[in-house]
């Protein structure tokens, strides 16, 4: 039999993250997968996509896999002080303080389906979190988000509704692009905020692997052929006025308020003032805010999507211009596109 003590805190910060990797899916298939590797214990979970191998401690080698429910073990995160024990054999028993969890059953084949990626490049976390964070929250479920890196920029970036929404930041690695689940995508900018470390290895080879102090994640991707267009939105220059971002995130926020109690649909009116409106069939909404610019334009918006993206930004102006086709909201790594007419 193998056995392993694990610090409370430790135990902790091993839950979270996998609670992250795996969200919200069904209880049943949010599974920890145990096995040992090169004198450690390692841990494995999945969101079918996401995935993270983590090191709990040394211990005896065993073979094979064991399994439990995440949520079983986030049953165990009650008491605060107490280490927790693990024991492999015929059976997995699993106790901290007065509370034991026995698993009679607990062997599984090999669930791990990863290539290994070297991992060439050390970027700030928190960039990364950010740029996956604004360049994915306007889309949705069931839907990609498209990844890579173009002319020593890394981006993210999703469409939805006719509303582009794009984030980028430096980066040295080789080019590539991408699309990703939405979900794991969403999974994986919790799971770095989890993490909480300053620096992680990234490398790409067919899927995303990312590397931190005692783990590794790694993402499943398609290839992404044609990426011309997010190319000329990371480009564009042609500014008509600049907009504080507070007015934008005020303006979205009340008015998406608005549209979810009552309907309707939403634009945004452009000449003397910027104007956010939502029209009902019973009510309207106007948010007023001045501008200069000697045009006028009317674009139909997702007041939601404006919302979701502008609380995101932590810059003080955005740069606005309006081409033939779209209106955009240009900040210094990120921007918003809406397609005019749709």
């Amino acid at each position: 039999m193998s056995k392993i003590k694990i610090d409370h805190h430790k135990f902790a910060r091993f839950v979270r993250i996998f609670d992250r990797v795996t969200g919200t899916i069904e209880p049943s298939t949010r599974r920890v997968y145990f096995y040992a590797g090169a004198g450690n214990l390692m841990a494995y979970g999945t969101d079918g996509c996401l995935s993270v191998d983590l090191v709990l401690g040394e211990i005896v080698s065993f073979d094979g896999f064991y399994s439990v429910l995440l949520d079983d073990l986030k049953l165990l995160l009650r008491e605060k002080s107490e280490d927790v024990v693990m024991e492999f054999g015929s059976t997995f028993q699993i106790s901290k303080g007065t509370e034991i969890i026995s698993i009679l059953h607990p062997f599984v084949q090999n669930p791990r389906k990863k290539d290994e990626v070297e991992t060439d490049q050390i970027v700030d976390t928190m960039q990364l979190k950010r740029t996956l964070d604004i360049g994915s929250i306007i889309s949705r479920e069931g839907q990609m988000i498209f990844v890579g890196s173009q002319n020593g920029r890394f981006f993210s970036a999703c469409e939805d509704y006719g509303h582009t929404g794009l984030a980028f930041m430096n980066f040295h690695g080789t080019d590539f692009a991408i699309e990703i689940p939405y979900e794991s995508v969403r999974h994986l900018v919790k799971t770095l905020d989890s993490i909480r470390e300053d620096k992680i290895e990234f490398g790409y080879s067919k899927t995303i692997e990312m590397k931190f102090s005692d783990g590794t994640l790694n993402i499943c991707s398609n290839s992404l052929e044609d990426t011309g267009r997010i190319e000329e939105i990371m480009n564009f220059d042609g500014v008509d006025f600049e907009i504080p971002v507070k007015a934008l995130k005020e303006g979205a926020t009340l008015s998406s308020r608005f549209q979810r109690r009552n309907g309707g649909r939403g634009y945004l009116d452009l000449s003397e003032t910027m104007k956010f409106v939502v029209l009902s069939q019973v009510s309207a909404y106007e948010y007023t805010y001045p501008i200069q610019w000697g045009r006028a334009v009317r674009i139909p918006i997702a007041p939601r999507k404006f919302q979701q993206f502008f609380s995101r930004i932590n810059e003080k102006y955005v740069k606005v211009g309006l081409t033939d086709r779209y209106l955009i909201f240009k900040g210094m790594q990120s921007i918003l596109i809406v397609r005019i007419g749709q």
